[in-house]
This record gives structure tokens, C-alpha cells and sequence, in this order.
């Protein structure tokens, strides 16, 4: 790996993965002081809409901002700015139509989305509404974003995330609590909420407006363009790229209106909002923490792969796909442990008001839930990695796979009342395991990259198992000690400490791939 690849990717990477660190943590926070207003019914009508919203916000948010990324990156390469400005240009008119469409079908069809699909009453039908014209500004949010991770440029990106969750927490809280104290109504205290998170969209897309404004000359770099001008090659070569990544992120919301219809109609022996709520509220937002990372990660690895990829250098786009895989199981397999350890502390820590018997429900969960974090990790890179060198359409076959096997786990498990909601939990990792190894198979095989398993897997496995065994221990004692929430935030951080003391102990990071980690390349020297 050449060292200005290996540098853009994984500081690229490392930026928008603080940011998204940052951002999952205002997540959960939010998620936190939301239940705390509108309590468990509240919640339950909040997190009902979003498989829905997200099912609508792919069509914006994950094809065309990779095709932009890519086709931008790679006319970058070659020194064609003005045909980076053009692809640009032909994406923010394509994504504003896109974001009226998305956004009058969920604003016109949200009585058919509560009624027929799920089946709640027609009068629920407003959760919807007040979320619809979010739908619009991201889309437009996502040509500015796709666009400047074109150019390498990823902090704009997370200025934004950061400054979205920071007004989600500002305006959806203050609205919750408004509505709960004027009318007493959960439904209308998650009105608020989600009429919060359109208001943040919104200052986020103002954001971006203003971040591009004022770094204009790097956003805007001058140069003829070296490609004829054809607006329609252009739009044709966008759409040829973002429709199968596009079908391939679709799945995954889909099948999560499939699990919100099967859990509601299915499952039978526990209460449903409990349980729905201490899936989707107490476990999925803490599980899809680490995931801020790999999908950092991932959104890094399409732009630099590309480059290198229309350079014709393919010891680069092996090494980074390379990279990119062992990231995701250095990142996904400390997490996963740690996450089967500590879940359900971290929940009683983090929601102070949870009843004990959904903590209980928690419990079971988290032992299952945590393990999907690993095949998620290498989904997300391994995706990435495949859009890089132009196989959009292999994660989407993938994903169909998994997507059609967490159905199958559903339709067997939910019914069986000792499994109940911790159905969704097996399916997520029968889902994301297929598609993952489907993905690295396919990558090897493209790429014709090596995969030593002692550096990229049994390292960071044996990190974690040792890890994971030292704040098992420690927990028990000290808990014993000094009963208190406090006490697994001393264990998280032990376990971070202890995780690095292994990598160090392992060399879990050859002299080479240090010099492209941030922070790290400079404390060591570069090999003869």
C-alpha cells in the first residue's frame, strides 16, 4: 500500500468515524432522555416509523452519494475537476426530485403504512407525517456529502452528522416535552420527537451549505474538464452505479418492515411494546455503535479504492480492501465481546427509568444481539471495498441471501415463546453472517488480495476472548464491592486498556500498516 493511499483512506476513515462515534453517542443519549419524556408507549409509536423512513431514505442516501463519491474521485484522479463539479451538479437536481418523491409518499401514505402494514389505528398515521419532509433535506444533504468525499474532504461530512444530532437533541427534546406536557399523550410526545429530527435536518443541511461556502476553493477546485460534456453520459453512469447499490441497501429496511410486521402479528406469550422497545430502543441503538466506525470505514474505502482502481494500481486496491476487512474484525470482535459482557449494565447505566422486567428482556437479547456486530463490521467494509472496484451488484445478491434467510429465522423463532423477540436478534446474525462471507469470498476473488486468518482474525479473536474474560471477572468483584452504575463504566474502560495491552503484546499490527493508522505512523519508524 502506497503511503498517500493508505493515509487518505484511513484518515479519511478516522474522521468520519470519530464523527460518527460522536454522533451514535448523541444517538443514545437522545434515545435516553426521549423514554425518560414519553415513556415506553411513546417510544414504541417513535421507533415504529423508522423502518419505514429508513426504506425511503436509501433511495437518497446510499446509491447516488456512492456514485457521486466514486465518479468524482475518479475524474479527481486524473485531474478532471470541472467533470467532478458536473457530477455534482446533475446529482443535487437528481436527489431534490428524489427527495419531494420520498417525501410525498410517506407524508400521503402514512395512513396506509399504519393501518394495512402494520395495523395500528388510522389516527397513528401522524408519527409519519411529522418525519416526512426530513426525507427532503437529506436528500439534498447527501449530494454535498457524496461530493466532498469525492474530493477527500470528510470533515465536512461530519460537521454535519455532529451538528444534526446536536439539533435532533435541541429542538425533538424540547418538542417532546412540550407536547407531553400540554396534552399528556405519547403519540404526541413522539410527534415531537420526530418533528425534532426533521427540524435537525434541515440546520444540517444549512450547515453543509455554509461549510461549503466557506472552503469553496477546495470544494470548487478550477480546471477544465478533459470528458466532453454530456449531461445524459453523466446521469446514465450515475444511475448505472447507484441503482444496484441502491436495490442492495433496500433490502435491509425492507426486511425491517417485514420484522415489525411479523413481531406485531406473530408473536404471542410477552407483552409487544416492552419487548419491541427493549429490541429496537435498549439494544439496537447500543449495537449499532461500533457500527458508526465500519461505516466510516466503508464510505472511506469506495473513493480511495476507485482512485487507485482508475490508476491502475492494484497492489493498492488490494492492500486497502486488505486493510478494510482486518479493520472491521479489529473494530467488530472487541465490541461484540464487550457488548455480550456489559450489554445489559450499560442499558441499566445509560437508561435509568428501564422496569426490570424489560431489563430482563435486555438481557436475553444482548446475548444474541452482540454477535451480529462482527458480521455487520464486515459487511459494511466489504461492501464498501466491492463498490471501490466496481461491483455494485454483488452485495445486493449477497444481501438478498441473508435478507431471505432472516426471514426464514423469523417465521420459525417468533412463534416459540421462549424465543419470542430474540427471534430478530438470530435472524440479524443468519442475515449479516451469509452476506458477509459472501461479500469477502467475492472480494478475494476480485481483488486476488491474501487474507492471512492468524493477522486479519485469530489476533483480534484472541484479544478480545482475553479481554472479554478480564471485565467478566472484574465486574463481578467489583460490583461485589461497591454496588452502582459506575462500576461498568470502570470496567468499559479497563476493557479498552486491556484490548490495546493485547494488540501491543500480539502485534496485531504489522510495521507497515501502522504507518497508515493516524496517531500511530509517526511513533514508529518505516521498514528497511
Amino acid at each position: 500500500m502506497k503511503n498517500t493511499a493508505g493515509k487518505s483512506f484511513v484518515l479519511g476513515a478516522a474522521i468520519l468515524g470519530f464523527a460518527g462515534v460522536i454522533c451514535k453517542v448523541i444517538g443514545v443519549l437522545f434515545r435516553v432522555w426521549a423514554n425518560n419524556i414519553i415513556g415506553t408507549a411513546g417510544m414504541a409509536y417513535y421507533e415504529v416509523v423508522f423502518p419505514f423512513y429508513s426504506w425511503l431514505l436509501i433511495l437518497s442516501s446510499s446509491g447516488i452519494p456512492i456514485a457521486i463519491s466514486k465518479m468524482v474521485s475518479e475524474r479527481v484522479a486524473l485531474g478532471d475537476y470541472a467533470g467532478g463539479r458536473r457530477v455534482f451538479k446533475k446529482s443535487l437536481l437528481v436527489l431534490s426530485v428524489i427527495g419531494v418523491i420520498t417525501t410525498a409518499a410517506l407524508f400521503f401514505g402514512a395512513e396506509f403504512f399504519t393501518t394495512r402494514v402494520i395495523g395500528l389505528p388510522a389516527s397513528d398515521a401522524v408519527i409519519f407525517r411529522a418525519l416526512s419532509p426530513a426525507l427532503f433535506f437529506v436528500s439534498v444533504l447527501c449530494a454535498y456529502r457524496g461530493y466532498l468525499q469525492g474530493l477527500q474532504l470528510m470533515t465536512g461530512t461530519g460537521v454535519s452528522q455532529i451538528a444534526e444530532q446536536v439539533f435532533k437533541c435541541i429542538f425533538g427534546l424540547s418538542l417532546a416535552a412540550y407536547f407531553m406536557k400540554t396534552t399528556q399523550n405519547p403519540l404526541n410526545g413522539a410527534c415531537g420527537a420526530l418533528l425534532g429530527i426533521t427540524i435537525s435536518e434541515a440546520a444540517a443541511l444549512g450547515i453543509m451549505l455554509l461549510f461549503q461556502w466557506r472552503h469553496r476553493r477546495d470544494c470548487m477546485p478550477d480546471g477544465a474538464s478533459r470528458i466532453p460534456k454530456d449531461n445524459g453520459a453523466v446521469v446514465g453512469t450515475m444511475l448505472k452505479i447507484a441503482v444496484p447499490i441502491t436495490l442492495g441497501a433496500s433490502i435491509l429496511p425492507i426486511a425491517s418492515i417485514i420484522d415489525v410486521s411479523m413481531i406485531y402479528s406473530i408473536m404471542r406469550g410477552v407483552e409487544i411494546e416492552p419487548a419491541y422497545v427493549a429490541l429496537s430502543t435498549y439494544v439496537r441503538s447500543i449495537i449499532n455503535l461500533p457500527a458508526s466506525v465500519t461505516t466510516a470505514l466503508a464510505m472511506s474505502l469506495v473513493p480511495a479504492i476507485s482512485a487507485a482502481r482508475a490508476k491502475g494500481d492494484d497492489g493498492v486496491v488490494q492492500s486497502a480492501s486488505r486493510m478494510g476487512v482486518k479493520l472491521s474484525l479489529v473494530i467488530g470482535l472487541p465490541c461484540a465481546i464487550g457488548l455480550f459482557v456489559l450489554g445489559e449494565p450499560i442499558v441499566r447505566m445509560l437508561f435509568r427509568n428501564v422496569a426490570d422486567e424489560t431489563l430482563l428482556i435486555v438481557a436475553d437479547i444482548f446475548k444474541v444481539a452482540s454477535f451480529s456486530v462482527i458480521f455487520i463490521s464486515i459487511v459494511q467494509t466489504a461492501t464498501g471495498a466491492l463498490q471501490g472496484i466496481g461491483k455494485q451488484r454483488i452485495p445486493v445478491y449477497c444481501l438478498l441471501i441473508g435478507a431471505l434467510a432472516k426471514v426464514l429465522v423469523n417465521l420459525f423463532l417468533l412463534p416459540v415463546e421462549s424465543v419470542n423477540i430474540v427471534a430478530a436478534s438470530w435472524s440479524n446474525i443468519a442475515c449479516y453472517g451469509i452476506a458477509g462471507l459472501l461479500d469477502v469470498a467475492f472480494l478475494i476473488k476480485y481483488t486476488k488480495m491474501k487474507l492471512p486468518l492468524w493477522q486479519v482474525f485469530f489476533k483480534p479473536l484472541i484479544a478480545s476472548l482475553v479481554m472479554g474474560a478480564f471485565v467478566y471477572f472484574a465486574y463481578d468483584v467489583l460490583y461485589a464491592m461497591r454496588p452502582g452504575t459506575l462500576v461498568t463504566l470502570v470496567c468499559v474502560v479497563l476493557g479498552v486498556g486491556v484490548y490495546f495491552a493485547m494488540a501491543y503484546v500480539l502485534k496485531m499490527f504489522s510495521q507497515e500498516e501502522l504507518r497508515y493508522l493516524p496517531f500511530l505512523r509517526k511513533r514508529r519508524k518505516p521498514e528497511a
